[in-house]
């Protein structure tokens, strides 16, 4: 090149020069055309035959470092047709990428152990534990745990090449492809999709504290039928994110992190309520669930602190990297640039320069916000970190094991009265009868004790003649009466067929009561005489009325009448969870 053939020289044809400057685009961008390679019509002239173009030239050129021959159009580095990124991240040396992966080994596995650890302990009290808002930081950790299966896949035996990179050595980008295989997509999928919902049932799990902690003191459930929306929300809107990126291929392999990602979390928190609930209502509560406000608003201060620490390094990360992408690509320009210079520069014996990057993102700020992301994961699991989860893990290995356990058993008050006006048919033939309680009444506080603020929540302090003698007191309040007894108030009117069948109960008030109420006694007046009185009919006695039961009979020797307040309805006194 070019022909010689009887004393004349063939200049190449201008469509040659051009079809030769085409994988070299960059050096028109970056540098422009040198003189040869300017396709002028004085040394190009058009129209003339072009008998060389279809000579085989020399095919064993290589890309040079840091970039990759390959085939593939969709791999090839703007501009330099042929020619793609390594699959190796240039920006980072060999070292970094070692240290990265070992750091990711560390946090991952601290992470996937902590939520472990925290579902397991959910599951071994699961009836106690399955309630809500408390519930929520199981689905948070499970999401969190099957996040960190996916970082972690990275580190079997050549995954991690399978993952990040194609088939011919460049990095995946706008995945997904047709002709690769789905490693990257399924890793991107567990690892998105996962974070992505643990962040949602986050915001539902503020959303709850915040309706519970406003309903404190009050019989209202905010979040009675509720849950099933919280499902429906928090599982289908991270599968809509998911499917949407994956229809735009923006999913793109990293070989620092050695997963496939597309974007990151963001948290928002609320503990203000707690605050106010505190200050404003100091006789709300009982004593034992302040108690618990008191140590919940400390533990939701520190987790408040650490999720906004969480977040405000995230977004410092982002802004970093939002700030420097440019910079960053502009180097790496340079830097092929001066690679391809120094190959043409071998043969010219011209000076060689040094190439090296010159401006490349901190691995200390990518460490920093991978440890923002696992810490996020391991906060979470700090919620199970209390005396409860012991007592459960107790409970749990003497189950197992078949050993006794002499933990205190915790039966809340209200169900045992429930059960005793439940059992009234019984105890009214056998006043001395005692309850015995199933192991299904038996309450124990979850594994995330500090966010369950039942009011009549049970307490280790009865006494066993309190639970001895809960039947004297149901049947002393007037819950336990014959079948054919009814109470009724005074202003209920009583259909004339029922009053022969009707017992009167008489409520004692004290002098103090009536003179608070304002009531006093009225002088009867005299009958007048010659007035008409009733008088039993000799012919028609009035019906004798029923003996009384021996209960009764104790009571009106010796212990008083009967008190009653109103009507006591078996549905209202029940408890549906309950297992009597």
């Amino acid at each position: 090149m070019p022909k010689c053939e009887n004393n004349r020289v063939e200049l190449p044809s201008r469509t040659l020069c051009q079809a030769t400057r085409g994988p070299c685009a960059i050096v028109e961008r970056e540098r422009g055309w040198p003189d040869f390679l300017r396709c002028t019509p004085d040394h190009f002239p058009e129209g003339c035959p072009n008998e060389v173009q279809n000579i085989k030239f020399n095919s064993s050129g290589q890309c040079e470092a840091p970039l990759v021959r390959t085939d593939n159009p969709k791999s090839w580095y703007e501009d330099v047709e042929g020619c793609g990124i390594q699959c190796q991240n240039p920006l980072f040396t060999e070292a970094e990428h070692q240290d990265m992966h070992s750091y990711i080994a560390a946090f991952g596995a601290v992470t996937g152990l902590c939520t472990l650890f925290t579902l397991a302990t959910f599951v071994a009290d699961w009836r106690n534990s399955n309630r809500y808002p408390a519930v929520i930081l199981f689905y948070v950790n499970a999401c969190f745990f099957v996040g960190s299966i996916g970082w972690l896949a990275q580190f079997m035996d050549g995954a991690r090449r399978e993952i990040v990179c194609r088939a011919d050595g460049t990095m995946r980008l706008g995945e997904p492809t047709s002709n690769e295989t789905l490693s990257c997509v399924i890793i991107f999928v567990i690892v998105y999709y996962a974070l992505m919902a643990g962040v949602v049932w986050f915001v539902v799990l503020t959303y709850a504290w915040h309706t519970s902690f406003k309903a404190l003191g009050t019989t209202y459930q905010p979040l009675s039928g509720k849950t099933s929306y919280f499902h429906l929300l928090t599982w289908s809107l991270p599968f809509v994110l998911t499917v949407a990126i994956l229809a735009v291929a923006q999913v793109d392999g990293d070989s620092v992190s050695g997963i496939c990602f597309v974007g990151y979390k963001n948290y928002r928190y609320r503990v203000m309520t707690l605050f106010s609930i505190k200050s404003n209502h100091p006789g709300l509560l009982s004593e034992k669930a302040a108690s618990k406000i008191n140590e919940t608003m400390l533990r939701l201060g520190i987790f408040g602190f650490l999720a906004f620490g969480f977040v405000l390094i995230t977004f410092s990360c982002h802004f970093y990297d939002f700030f420097n992408q440019a910079e960053w690509e502009r180097s790496f320009r340079d830097y092929v640039l001066c690679q391809a210079n120094v190959t043409i520069g071998l043969p010219t014996k011209k000076p060689i320069p040094d190439c090296e990057i010159k401006n490349r993102p901190s691995l200390l700020v990518e460490k920093i916000n991978l440890f923002a992301m696992f810490g996020t994961g391991i906060a979470m699991s700090t919620w199970v970190w209390t005396k409860a989860t012991l007592l459960i893990w107790r409970r749990t290995w003497c189950r197992l094991t078949g050993q006794s356990d002499d933990e205190p058993k915790r039966i809340k008050k209200s169900k045992m009265i429930a059960k005793a006006f439940s059992k009234r048919r019984e105890l009214l033939q056998n006043p001395g009868q005692e309850l015995s309680f199933s192991m299904h009444t038996v309450s124990h506080d979850g594994p995330v004790a500090g966010l369950a603020f039942d009011l009549n929540e049970p307490s280790a302090d009865v006494s066993s003649a309190w639970a001895q003698h809960v039947t004297k007191m149901v049947a002393r309040r007037g819950a336990i009466l014959p079948q054919d007894v009814s109470v009724t108030p005074v202003a209920t009117p009583v259909p004339p067929e029922e009053k022969a069948n009707l017992w009167l109960v008489e409520a004692e008030i004290s002098p103090e009561l009536e003179k608070r109420l304002g009531r006093r006694k009225k002088r009867r007046k005299r009958k007048k005489e010659g007035a008409w009185t009733l008088v039993s009919n000799p012919f028609c006695p009035d019906p004798i009325a029923p003996a009384p039961m021996a209960w009764a009979q104790g009571r009106r020797q010796g212990l008083g009448p009967i008190h009653s307040r109103t009507n006591l309805m078996e549905a209202e006194l029940m408890d549906a969870d309950s297992d009597f």
